[in-house]
């Protein structure tokens, strides 16, 4: 291993540099602030130019990855040339970074050619910037001696990208065997700490810490927005229905429609349903001379919140997986898109409307046709690596239980469910009629048997407090959350159920007197999905 990259591990690298036109364009201005990223804790540099390269090099000895940008007829490149790498070499750049994505440069030198000429003729190690991880493999293939993600989101295959695609630390850690620099829409510390444990090798941080320009616009941006937007338009795609609405700044839903999901009939079908719940809503602003900031969809699966398509999904959605919903939603719709996972929207909602404002740890947990759920952890939603954070649902609760749809066995989701409802009713003597009623309709009876004081509803609604009391009781185990808020039509007006929840979690639980765990209802109800879709819109998440 190089003994520049060995000093670089697990530190920060600044990289300073100022849009052109920018007022802190200017070589002293530069050279100040990467001093004071020095005298902060950075430990190395990204510098664009030799003559800034050359400045800094007399000023410190910190190791500095040098690029020279150029413009094209096709776009900026970054270090198109040997004569640029030479000249960063020549300066005292200790790396030099050049773009090694598959792009085409009508008459600039290959970048493998490049690469191969820094090594032998310069002595030194490259890094490569790539935009996809099969521009990674290929640029570690050809040499590079590192391999920096600072170019996802400026190039055509992902220019959709406006946040740290995790999804490619993941495929890159796993497939690379060079270091990874994280680099590119990293802004707060927390992300750093997380690139670095997820496998980079070091961060980079530019726009977050040296632009101060960036940095205001964000904030006048913010409250520009704050006094002037208008309301959003907020979708929930569930198993069973599609609702969407108009929703305030306030969370207050000003009109709520919904369909029938059809998910049995596959991807078609579900989209019908979305566009005619959506353009319904649509129809209403235009009505009552609305103008909606742009569109939330929630919807059951796990999101790339990068790309805002379904990176996976169950059977209880057919051929949701991989679909493109925020590219499809935008381009019907005219207006700007945020795709969420549906429980993480109940998450949301909870959070920026209802019991958990003021509260920084808890969870939300959805009963329904499944188990969703969705954790805030230090006031912030949790997404974890590639979005499959708070999958509640899929936690195994009885270890070679019944199948659950995920492919394994004993999952909390198949003992608390609208199936598990009415499969326990049965057992219990209760009389489930045939081809009457759906099986939500079904269930919604059963609630209403419950809280009448019938037999059978009471004691199917009893064995699914004692299967969801073992989850929540995980839970606390591995979170030690402030509250948990359970939410869903099965839950929906049945308060006994949950308080013999929270007796039975505190059971469970060691030391579970001392603890006190609170479990309550959802404050937000049966639109959590659409409130919450909705808040990603208004940007008012931490």
């Amino acid at each position: 291993m190089n003994a520049i990259l060995e000093e670089l591990k697990d530190k920060l690298i600044v990289s300073c540099q100022a849009f052109p036109g920018d007022p802190l364009e200017d070589t002293d201005a530069l050279c100040r602030i990467a001093l004071a990223a020095i005298e902060g804790g950075a430990a190395g540099l990204r510098l664009n130019g030799a003559d800034q390269v050359a400045v800094l090099r007399r000023e410190t000895s910190v190791p500095i990855i040098g690029i020279e940008k150029k413009y094209r007829p096709a776009g900026l490149r970054i270090t198109p040339d040997f004569a640029s790498a030479a000249a960063l070499a020549a300066a005292g750049a200790s790396i030099i970074a050049l773009d090694c994505t598959d792009r085409d440069w009508p008459g600039d030198e290959p970048w493998r050619a490049i690469v191969r000429r820094i090594h032998e003729e310069l002595g030194l190690p490259v890094m490569a910037d790539i935009a996809t991880a099969e521009e990674a493999i290929a640029a570690a293939d050809a040499g590079a001696d590192c391999v920096g993600t600072t170019l996802y989101g400026y190039t055509e295959q992902t220019r959709n990208g406006d946040s740290f695609s995790w999804r490619l630390l993941a495929e890159m850690k796993e497939r690379l065997r060079v270091p990874i620099m994280a680099e590119g829409h990293l802004s707060t510390p927390e992300e750093a700490r997380r690139a670095v444990d997820a496998g980079a090798w070091c961060v980079i941080v530019g726009s977050a810490i040296t632009r101060p320009g960036v940095l205001a616009a964000g904030f006048a941006k913010a409250l520009a927005r704050r006094s002037s937007s208008g309301p959003a338009i907020g979708v929930d795609i569930g198993g069973t229905s599609i609702k969407a609405g108009i929703v305030e700044r306030s969370g207050e839903v000003a009109f709520a429609t919904q369909a029938p999901t059809e998910a049995s009939r596959g991807r078609e079908a579900i989209v019908a349903g979305l566009v005619q719940t959506v353009e319904e809503t649509l129809a209403v602003t235009r009505d009552r001379k609305i103008v909606p900031s742009g569109i939330g969809i929630a919807t059951a699966g796990v999101v790339d919140r990068s790309s805002g398509s379904i990176f996976a999904a169950t059977d209880n959605l057919r051929g949701w997986s991989g679909f493109a919903l925020r590219s499809f939603a935008e381009q019907r719709f005219h207006l700007p898109v945020s795709v969420v996972n549906d429980a993480q929207a109940a998450v949301l909602a909870e959070f920026c409307f209802g019991a958990g404002r003021g509260l920084t740890d808890f969870a939300v947990i959805t009963v329904g046709t499944g188990v969703g759920g969705g954790m805030v952890s230090g006031g912030r939603l949790m997404g974890g690596q590639l979005g499959f954070a708070g999958t509640i649902g899929h936690m195994v609760i009885h270890a070679g239980g019944r199948p659950c749809n995920c492919g394994r066995n004993g999952c909390l989701e198949a003992y608390v469910s609208t199936a598990s409802l009415l499969r326990e009713y049965a057992a219990h003597g209760g009389a489930v009629p045939e081809g009457a009623l759906d099986n939500a309709a079904l269930a919604l009876r059963i609630n209403q048997l419950a809280r009448g004081g019938d037999p059978a509803a009471q004691s199917a609604y009893a064995t699914l407090t004692e299967n969801l009391a073992e989850g929540i009781a995980n839970l606390f185990n591995l979170f030690d959350p402030q509250a948990v808020f359970l939410s869903g039509g099965l839950i929906e007006e049945y308060h006994p159920f949950i308080s013999e929840v929270e007796r039975r979690v505190t059971r469970l639980l060691h030391f579970g007197e001392k603890r006190r765990p609170r479990i309550r209802a959802a404050a937000t109800g049966r639109l959590a999905g659409v409130q919450g879709s909705a808040a990603l819109v208004f940007e008012s998440i931490c």
